[in-house]
């Protein structure tokens, strides 16, 4: 929010007086008045002078989009989590992993968690194409209860680190290979991006997330960037907010293992890591070969989530056939049959 100017008298005693325009951050100072009508009518002018503000906050926010659910016991919070867009369009919602306080509930974990993620699937004016939950693998409780609630497992992922750390910092002079490949994503090469990224994600996927543009623009950042080669794109590093976590970034490369890659990418990571050395990079647990790779060239594997997706189009797919047992992929398949490797019939063109 912007700042007003204020303005400042100093008094004989070496005391300040500042002038301001009264607002809402000002409320702990109303509470020394002790007139109701008078405290009514400050509240309401701090809530007028405010206005402005928060609604040019509120709109840079999407606020239809983000919400904060918590779970209250004896007028006291037990719980919480929120709930955030994934894409520009606001077709697919992340909801975060459950938080619970240190506060003892008299209910358990599992039904906290269980009424944290079926509140915020309820709220009726949210409306959107997708639900997303991240979850460790082995959190058995969250998994559990997103299953309860008609979420249904999508793809494992595998996030890395780079061993030594402090090694590979210290170590400036090592001699890399010669990288003329790897660019940063720029204006000029950003549809070949979300096309080589789009192109490269199932067909599931690829209509949850929706993606454009702006999406990739906003997952750009100076540790992000593409490989490219004679004007094709090999692989991409951009910034992951599906975790809400700028350190995260999520590395993509074609269905199979193209062999240009052999010789640099190695290298490109550790520039990466030397660059960022506290960053994760994310990878899916099918592509087998990246993943060997990564583990063979000196990278940590830390840990292991799994995606959990409640689709509004495969439920009413799966209601209609009701084939309990089909896959994701089998029945998206049914809703698309073309098979094309990009969302529409043509890869996306400049704006």
């Amino acid at each position: 929010m912007k700042q007003d100017s204020n303005h400042i008298l100093n008094s004989n005693k070496d005391r300040k007086v500042t002038f301001e325009e009264l607002h809402i951050r000002h409320l702990n100072l109303l509470m020394n008045f002790r007139s109701e009508k008078l405290n009514n009518w400050f509240f309401k002018m701090a809530i007028i002078n405010t206005f402005e503000d928060l609604k040019i906050f509120l709109n840079n926010l999407k606020k239809t989009k983000h919400k904060c659910i918590i779970a209250i016991e004896e007028k006291k919070i037990v719980g919480y989590l929120n709930i955030f867009p994934l894409n520009f369009k606001g077709s697919c919602l992340r909801i975060s992993k459950p938080n619970l306080t240190t506060i003892k509930s008299s209910i358990t974990e599992k039904d906290l968690i269980l009424g944290l993620i079926k509140k915020s699937i309820s709220i009726t004016d949210i409306k959107t194409a997708s639900w997303v939950i991240n979850s460790d693998i082995d959190n058995n409780h969250l998994i559990s209860s997103a299953r309860e609630l008609g979420f249904q497992p999508l793809q494992k992922v595998k996030l890395w680190s780079k061993n030594n750390i402090n090694k590979s910092i210290k170590n400036k002079n090592e001699n890399y290979y010669f990288i003329d490949e790897f660019q940063a994503i720029t204006k000029l090469n950003l549809v070949n991006v979300l096309n080589f990224i789009r192109s490269n994600q199932s067909p599931l996927i690829r209509t949850i997330l929706d993606l454009d543009q702006k999406d990739i623009s906003d997952r750009n950042d100076s540790n992000s960037g593409a490989v490219i080669h004679n004007n094709t794109v090999l692989c991409t590093i951009i910034k992951d907010i599906n975790f809400q976590d700028n350190k995260i970034y999520t590395l993509t490369i074609g269905k199979s293992w193209d062999a240009r890659l052999s010789p640099i990418l190695k290298n490109i990571l550790n520039k990466f890591f030397e660059k960022s050395p506290y960053s994760i990079i994310k990878t899916y647990e099918e592509s087998a070969e990246l993943n060997t790779y990564l583990e063979n060239s000196g990278f940590r594997d830390n840990y292991q989530e799994i995606i959990l997706v409640r689709n509004t189009i495969v439920r009413n797919e799966s209601k209609q056939t009701n084939k309990i047992n089909q896959s994701l992929e089998s029945i998206f398949e049914k809703l698309n049959p073309q098979g094309n490797a990009y969302p529409s019939p043509f890869p996306l063109k400049s704006k």
